[in-house]
Order: C-alpha cells, then sequence, then structure tokens
C-alpha cells in the first residue's frame, strides 16, 4: 500500500514537472528560442489565478485555469510580436536568448511592483484536504486532479500538433522553415501562435503550483531550472519526452524525500547530472 501511495505523489509531482517543462520544449523546439522568460510566465500565471480567486472567491477552478491561461498567451503574443521575433531576424540564438533574459527581468520586477514580493497561495478550500476511496485506498483530490490537469494538457496537445493543420504548419516550420515560408506558411503567424501556447501552458503550471504551495515573484528562477532539465532529459521539442522526463524527476523527488527529508531537490539534479554524464560517454546528448 506504501508503494502504491508512493508511486501516485511521484506521478502527480511528475505531471507537474512535465507541465512546467513543456512550455520551453515547444519554445526551443519550434522557435529554436530559449526562452530565458518562462520561469516568470509561470510565476505570472499563479498570481494571475491568485487575483482571479481574490476578487472572485466562487470562481470555478475551470475558469481560473481558461483565465490564466488566456492572460499569459496574451503576454506571450505581446513578447513574441514586440522583441522576440525581431531578434529572431539576426538567426543567432544568443541574441534572442539574450532579449528573453531581458524581458525576463522587467517582467519580475513588473510583478514586484504590482502585487509585492510577499509569498501568496491559491485558496482552493476544502479541495486541498478532500481525499477519494479506491479499494480500501486514500487519495487525495488535489494530487489526483493535477495529474488529471497534466495528462489532458499533453493529450490536447499532442492531438493539436500531430492531428491538426496548425499542428502540420508548425511541424513544418519546425523542420524546414525555408520551404515552409516557399509554401505560403504565414511564418510570424506560426510563431506567435507557437509562443501563445508556450506562455499559456506555462500558466497552467503555474495556477497548480499555486495550488499546491506558495509562490513569490522571485519563483521564477527555480521553475526555469527545473523546465530546463525536462527539457534536456525528455529531447529538444518532444512532448511525450517533457512528460516521461518530469515524470522520472517528480518520482526521483518523492522517493528521495521518503529516505532523506532534507534532501529538497538534491537528487532531482543528481539524477540530471548523472544522465547527462552517461549521455556524453556514449555521444548521445540529446
Amino acid at each position: 500500500m506504501m508503494m502504491i501511495e508512493l508511486l501516485f505523489q511521484g506521478l502527480t509531482l511528475g505531471g507537474l514537472y512535465g507541465m512546467i517543462g513543456v512550455g520551453l520544449a515547444l519554445s526551443f523546439g519550434i522557435l529554436r528560442v530559449v526562452n530565458l522568460a518562462q520561469g516568470e510566465l509561470i510565476t505570472i500565471g499563479a498570481f494571475l489565478a491568485v487575483g482571479m480567486i481574490s476578487l472572485f472567491p466562487a470562481l470555478p477552478l475551470a475558469l481560473v485555469l481558461a483565465g490564466a491561461f488566456l492572460g499569459c498567451a496574451a503576454l506571450g503574443v505581446a513578447m513574441q510580436a514586440l522583441a522576440v521575433e525581431r531578434a529572431m531576424a539576426f538567426r543567432d540564438p544568443m541574441v534572442a536568448m539574450l532579449v528573453t533574459f531581458g524581458l525576463a527581468v522587467i517582467l519580475r520586477n513588473a510583478l514586484v511592483e504590482s502585487v509585492g514580493a510577499n509569498l501568496r497561495g491559491l485558496d482552493i478550500g476544502g479541495l486541498g484536504q478532500a481525499r477519494v476511496t479506491f479499494g480500501g485506498l486514500s487519495l487525495g483530490l488535489l494530487p489526483l486532479l493535477t495529474l488529471g490537469i497534466a495528462l489532458l494538457s499533453f493529450g490536447g496537445l499532442a492531438l493539436l500538433i500531430f492531428r491538426t493543420r496548425f499542428g502540420r504548419q508548425v511541424r513544418a516550420l519546425s523542420d524546414r522553415p525555408e520551404i515552409a515560408e516557399l509554401m505560403g506558411i504565414r511564418i510570424r503567424r506560426v510563431h506567435a501562435q507557437v509562443a501563445a501556447l508556450s506562455a499559456g501552458l506555462a500558466a497552467l503550471a503555474g495556477v497548480l503550483l499555486a495550488m499546491r504551495a506558495s509562490v513569490s515573484p522571485f519563483s521564477g528562477v527555480a521553475h526555469l531550472l527545473i523546465a530546463f532539465e525536462v527539457v534536456v532529459l525528455g529531447g529538444i521539442g518532444s512532448i511525450r519526452g517533457a512528460l516521461g522526463a518530469g515524470l522520472l524527476l517528480g518520482m526521483t523527488q518523492v522517493v528521495s524525500a521518503r529516505f532523506d527529508g532534507n534532501a529538497g531537490l538534491l537528487y532531482v539534479h543528481l539524477v540530471f547530472f548523472v544522465i547527462l554524464v552517461l549521455r556524453a560517454i556514449s555521444g548521445r546528448l540529446s
């Protein structure tokens, strides 16, 4: 019974970690931009949810998620159109990365200026303590809901990328941007749509994080580190890889916490480092 509960906790945390990384995977895999503002977008999504619940305490969770998604998606489009797209024109990935670093600093300080530097949490009422029972096994409803939202998000994203016209455009743009442009694909529009999707997924991750623990305007750096580890382990631009890497890291943290309560993310980072070393030895870096 303890092993089943441990597996469940690892899956729920891993699903959350996958959500943290999938937006960055999209940005890097399709736009070829290392978006250093991704952590701030996750934090902004969390604060949007906190703000909505403060204003409308009875607002359903589905509307909170939708509002945070749309708010960050609009911000992602604005960032792409006003700054990142112009940086991408230089054909040097370092330029775009530095631009997103500057945007991250601006967003972080704007968040501090508008909401303060205190920790905030999302008030979910009795949901945090609610439990469901399956065959004598009692599971928390909030972790189960987190895992369900993560799996639905990954499933919906996979359908969007592999089963729609937009997805075909995205894959063509990722593989052969020059040929995609010759075939009439409006590159800037697709870039904006991908940026909106990436930022929206970051917002969903932020809401799920705020439901589990408190966040501050300075939480973005920690979120970005997890996102990088998920993307690197899962493979650049891989949706299924991001989910698998998130599950691996989540399971590692839960199991290590069982044996070493003071470890924090130590073993998560150690697993990441060991896998990178093994890949370097074998010659497979992605």
